[in-house]
């Protein structure tokens, strides 16, 4: 029996909840294809570029965009319109010498905020350590970077400040007492906290932590947070608002 081949297009209605887009609206959109980012937690670079910023009328017009090399993500040029794309990464569009980065709202949906051109620093969420040859140890990222370090403290859960392309570690962000947090999953998806309190985890429970806003005082796991800055932001977090 032949092959089909990869699917390409998804249902509106069954694409992921961080998705921006108008579920009624058409009944197709683009599939995000395996990439750096988790698929729940990403959206198509083509659909970023068609219904968010609207620099296109059509996918195929969109397409012809990126396959002149117009369109950069951290850097690098992508001519792929599934390409996932994700928290704090940064697409340039070279013909209109415009620079955005993509950002929760409130309401937990994945946005493009315009940033000012030449921003080359992005925050990198650690979800994986291991120890490598000759005393390196291997830091991976939650965009599918790897970082290898001769000496280090930073722990899963923890954020770095990189510049891109270049991978250089420009800062390192613990999970603690003070460090300002962006909640990314959950109840409370988009709230910029402050950590009051981190409760180690167990073998049967994940780390806990504390968070306050401006409002309420309440409880997540460490997996809900991404670290953002020491005691403020060290870059715009929620789109549509400023720092």
């Amino acid at each position: 029996m032949a092959k089909k081949g990869e699917k390409k297009s998804k249902k509106r209605l069954a694409a992921a909840k961080v998705v921006s887009i108008l579920r009624k609206e058409n009944t197709w959109t683009i599939r995000t294809k395996p990439g750096p980012h988790n698929k729940k937690n990403s959206i198509p670079l083509g659909v970023a570029l068609r219904d968010l910023i609207k620099i296109a009328k059509t996918m195929k017009e969109t397409k012809y965009i990126l396959n002149q090399g117009a369109v950069e993500v951290d850097g690098r040029t992508v001519k792929d319109y599934g390409f996932p794309v994700g928290i704090f990464d940064i697409i340039a569009i070279k013909p209109e010498n415009k620079t955005y980065r993509v950002l929760f709202n409130k309401k937990g949906k994945l946005v493009l905020a315009e940033e000012k051109q030449g921003s080359k620093e992005k925050l990198c969420k650690v979800v994986g350590k291991s120890a490598g040859k000759k005393g390196i140890v291997q830091v991976q990222t939650s965009d599918g970077r790897t970082f290898p370090m001769k000496k280090t403290s930073v722990k899963v859960g923890d954020s770095l400040l990189v510049s891109v392309p270049s991978q250089k570690v420009v800062k390192e962000l613990k999970v603690e007492e003070g460090s300002s947090a962006l909640v990314i999953a959950g109840s409370n998806v988009g709230i910029l906290c402050t950590v009051k309190k981190v409760t180690p985890g167990t073998m049967r429970r994940p780390k806990l932590v504390e968070l306050e806003s401006q409002d309420k005082v309440f409880q997540t796991t460490e997996e809900n947070i991404f670290i953002v800055g020491e005691k403020k932001p060290l870059l715009e977090v929620i789109g549509g608002h400023k720092k």
